[in-house]
């Protein structure tokens, strides 16, 4: 049987609730909207599938309860209350901090933590909170890595792009990328604001023109289509500097833009979560779940395997579906095996997972892995 996106979200609603000792996670994440791309749902429907046609955990099937969250938090702090009283043993919701935190503590009533398997926001990682788990390493990570492969091509002037809009991904981030380029002897020319959203790059562009020096790459924190409406227009105003990004940068629709240019993608990279070049575990994934009717449009959809599977993990480790002894688990392991890498830790940082960083760029308008490594010369001030 295929299922449609539209088919899939409304599922949890349509399908007669299965049985109580069912495994349930509950996902109120945006299906629709600016963030959808973003949003894990498809990635953790297919893997539970997945698990369940292989006769699920210690007997036991994994159901994924999931509704459209949008942007909005109130909208999420209700769904996450709906699905608290639904029985869920973990949670996932709009991964940025201003959400995640009242829904943390919603759940934190029920014994219930939240499995983010995309978030970067250091602010998860400041104590506001202790029942939160991320599956991957925070901004300052991912901004390091960046910057020690532009400093390895050369760079020494940069100028950077942020915004208060995404919390510390799209304000602070650029600032750590900086610290590093400064730290190896480069220097950050120019700080310029954006607003998500933006399709007229022209006043940064003019700045950035104004400048009187050269500029060797530019860095930004933010989402596509932005992304991409950026890349064309420096190009088009004669700027050949790299373009150089975190996991927002992570879309099929910026590979699409290179489709009758490739050159147009020949001098962007970017940090990001998870290896998504074509020979990947991601990509085979989404191949895998292609092949049972289930759409899983990108490296942040795929990241829903993750929760699933760490879950799947601790309920077989501990043969217990109690939402704190899954916590406990987790967070206590030396190796849980995902997906989107062979394995995560929470034993030693708590609340993120210590895993490799990969670096993506582009060759003939392909993505390719540059590397993927846990980067040296992390900024110690993020937490």
């Amino acid at each position: 049987m295929k299922y449609t996106l539209a088919a899939l979200g409304c599922l949890a609603l349509a399908a007669p609730a299965l049985a109580e000792d069912t495994i349930k996670i509950g996902l109120g994440v945006p299906m629709t909207g600016d963030y959808a791309p973003y949003s894990e749902w498809q990635g953790a429907r297919c893997m539970a599938e997945m698990i369940n046609a292989d006769g699920g955990v210690n007997g036991q099937k994994i159901e994924v309860l999931t509704q459209d969250s949008g942007a909005d938090t109130q909208t999420a702090v209700s769904l996450a209350q709906k699905f608290l009283d639904e029985g869920a043993v973990m949670l996932g919701t709009i991964p940025f901090s201003d959400t995640m935190i009242p829904v943390a503590q919603v759940a934190q009533g029920y014994g219930v933590s939240i499995f983010q398997p995309q978030s970067t926001q250091v602010e998860m990682h400041a104590g506001i909170v202790d029942n939160f788990f991320t599956g991957v390493s925070p901004d300052p990570f991912t901004a390091t890595a960046a910057a020690n492969h532009a400093l390895a091509q050369g760079v020494k002037n940069v100028v950077l792009f942020t915004s208060d809009e995404g919390g510390s991904w799209s304000a602070r981030t650029p600032l750590w990328f900086g610290d590093v380029i400064e730290a190896g002897g480069g220097k950050v020319l120019s700080k310029l604001n954006f607003s998500f959203g933006t399709s007229d790059w022209s006043p940064q562009i003019a700045e950035i023109k104004a400048l009187g020096e050269s500029v060797d790459a530019v860095y930004i924190s933010s989402i596509m289509p932005d992304i991409g409406v950026l890349v064309r227009q420096l190009r088009s105003a004669g700027i050949d500097a790299w373009v150089v990004g975190s996991d927002g940068f992570d879309d099929p629709s910026l590979d699409s833009i290179g489709s009758d240019d490739p050159s147009l993608l020949d001098k962007v990279f970017f940090a990001t979560l998870a290896p998504s070049h074509a020979d990947s575990a991601v990509v085979q994934f989404m191949a895998d779940c292609k092949a049972l009717g289930i759409d899983v449009p990108g490296l942040f959809p795929a990241t829903g395997a993750d929760t699933v599977k760490a879950v799947a993990w601790a309920v077989e480790q501990t043969g217990s579906a109690d939402p704190e002894a899954i916590a406990e688990a987790i967070r206590n392991a030396d190796s849980i095996p995902v997906l989107t890498v062979d394995s995560i830790s929470f034993k030693d940082t708590k609340t993120y997972a210590q895993r490799t960083i990969p670096v993506i760029g582009y060759e003939g308008g392909k993505r390719v892995l540059i590397s993927n490594e846990i980067p040296e010369g992390v900024p110690s001030d993020w937490n």
